[in-house]
């Protein structure tokens, strides 16, 4: 078994933090802090458990552009913009997992999935599989080995290579192409009208992706599915959609992100606890975690 590379979709487990904890929950100076309270816990369960020699934490650093957004306006539009309460936190969950000594990383241009596929290819070319801690189906398209992982830790589902197949219906490598055809509501991705997942999936069981797709569009109303001229005639009218939304589906893996180390490199105390005393940690939850964070550094060094 090769080593692995955890790389955590951080802000999915805010977000999800932020709306099922009490938003009584407060910092030491009376401001929200639940979102930050949940995703420090869900962290301290996840370092506890795994021991991982090699980790990052993933961010969505604007929460409202990126590179998507200049492609096609709509994208994600259909999410309000989140509260600045929120924002605070985001930052206070990036500098505790800085403070803790491990690589937290956000992108005004990226967004934390294509952060998470740039490491992710990175650590393959060292010999590393990569254990992806997200919930997200669209991540589902940078497992590529058969150590390569998807694990949504709340809900402790693992899906590999083969486990995404029997899922989704498709192979990794078909997952962006699958949105592109199907759509994706949370993202604001409307697909080709009238095509539903069971037709996206039927038809890249037999064409490899959307290139292929499109090049043998005329064969379409040849297949034995159900509906096969209504959708060759649909895919020939969104023919220059489908090729747009490939593109906003499809999650980067050449990033512009500095060398970097994935080793922990030991907590900065000072940076600790200028955060526990602004966060009001008790001495409990503060020893615990200084602890953690020292036996992380100790066990790569």
């Amino acid at each position: 078994m090769p080593e692995r590379a955890y790389l955590v979709d951080s802000s999915m487990y805010i977000f999800r933090a932020w709306h099922s904890l009490d938003e009584n929950i407060v910092d030491a100076g009376g401001n929200p802090a639940n979102a930050v309270f949940g995703f420090t816990d869900f962290v301290y369960r996840f370092l506890s458990d795994v021991q991982p020699r090699q980790v990052a934490f993933a961010f969505d650093k604007s929460l409202t552009s990126c590179f998507r957004n200049e492609l096609y306006p709509p994208y994600k539009a259909n999410r309000p913009p989140a509260p600045r309460e929120l924002l605070v936190q985001f930052q206070y969950c990036r500098e505790f997992i800085d403070a803790l000594g491990m690589v937290e990383l956000g992108s005004q241009m990226y967004e934390a999935d294509d952060i998470i596929g740039t490491l992710a290819v990175r650590s393959r070319k060292k010999g590393l599989a990569s254990v992806i801690l997200t919930g997200d189906k669209d991540m589902a398209q940078l497992l590529e080995s058969d150590n390569d992982i998807l694990w949504d830790y709340a809900r402790n589902r693992r899906l590999d290579c083969q486990g995404v197949e029997q899922h989704f219906g498709v192979r990794p490598q078909q997952i962006a192409d699958l949105l592109a055809i199907a759509g994706d509501p949370a993202d604001n991705i409307p697909g080709v009208p009238g095509l539903g997942n069971k037709t996206a999936v039927e038809l890249l069981l037999r064409f490899e992706n959307i290139e292929e797709l499109l090049e043998k569009q005329d064969v379409i109303e040849f297949l034995k599915i159900r509906g096969a001229e209504r959708a060759q005639r649909l895919i020939q009218q969104h023919a220059d959609d489908l090729r747009l939304f490939r593109r906003i589906t499809e999650i980067q893996v050449d990033a512009d992100l500095p060398p970097m180390d994935l080793s922990p490199r030991g907590p900065d105390h000072l940076a600790l606890e200028d955060l526990f005393d602004r966060l009001g940690f008790s001495q409990y939850r503060r020893e615990r975690w200084l602890a953690l964070a020292e036996g992380l550094a100790e066990s790569v060094n």
